[in-house]
């Protein structure tokens, strides 16, 4: 199962404006606020989804178990301050016993930019601090952006056999051409063997961010 780092710790800043993103098929939105959930029947509803990923019905035990997981996720992230959280479950091409998992986070953070180019070259510079982050220039048909790539390596025990995991996250960072936000969109994955596929989804997806108008704060 893919894991997501909800860093950072503290609520993200709040701004005033929201994008949108198109999703191919077989993302499913998740749960960022205890009233996505309200009532049996969306609790039943966000069940019968998630188990429809894994063929189970909504009354299935293991449906049952999923569903409180990923809702637990976005949860959490919401509580940190991201907009929107989906999840997407594929067989891989190369070996259709082989699953991969994608996560899909969103945010955006208030900004102070006098032109997205100014913030492009400040986001590299932010980010290439770190070492072990790679960098990369994003055109995107709303203008300029930057991509970032970073890895972490975790374990994860099984009946008391530790097994490596290998997270990627790759992440476009799009200001806006008012100077007043940035939109953050990660997609995350432990399914490091379909990295350049994942890779597609997520370039396809960066390409699709269209900004609200000022004053909307819906992702």
């Amino acid at each position: 199962m893919t894991s997501i780092d909800t860093e950072p710790a503290e609520p993200l800043p709040a701004a005033e404006r929201g994008f949108n993103l198109g999703l191919p098929d077989g993302f499913h939105g998740l749960p960022v606020d205890d009233t996505d959930l309200a009532g049996p029947d969306a609790a039943a509803s966000f069940t019968g989804e998630i188990g429809g990923i894994f063929g189970l019905s909504f009354e299935d035990e293991n449906a049952q178990a999923a569903a409180a997981v990923f809702a637990g996720l976005g949860l959490a992230a919401g509580r940190q301050g991201l907009d929107y959280v989906a999840i997407a479950y594929y067989l891989s091409p190369d070996d259709p016993t082989r699953p991969i998992m994608i996560m899909l986070t969103g945010y955006v953070a208030p900004s102070d930019h006098s032109h997205p180019a100014d913030a492009v070259a400040n986001l590299r510079e932010d980010l290439a601090s770190d070492a072990e982050t790679s960098v990369h220039d994003l055109r995107l048909p709303v203008g300029p952006a930057v991509a970032s790539v970073t890895e972490k390596q975790d374990k994860v025990v099984v009946e008391g056999y530790p097994f490596p995991v290998l997270t990627r996250q790759l992440t476009a960072w799009v200001p806006d051409p008012d100077g007043t936000a940035i939109g953050v969109v990660t997609v995350t994955t432990n399914s490091f063997q379909d990295w350049e596929r994942v890779c597609t989804v997520a370039l396809d997806i960066f390409d699709t961010f269209e900004w609200e108008p000022l004053g909307a704060t819906s992702s």
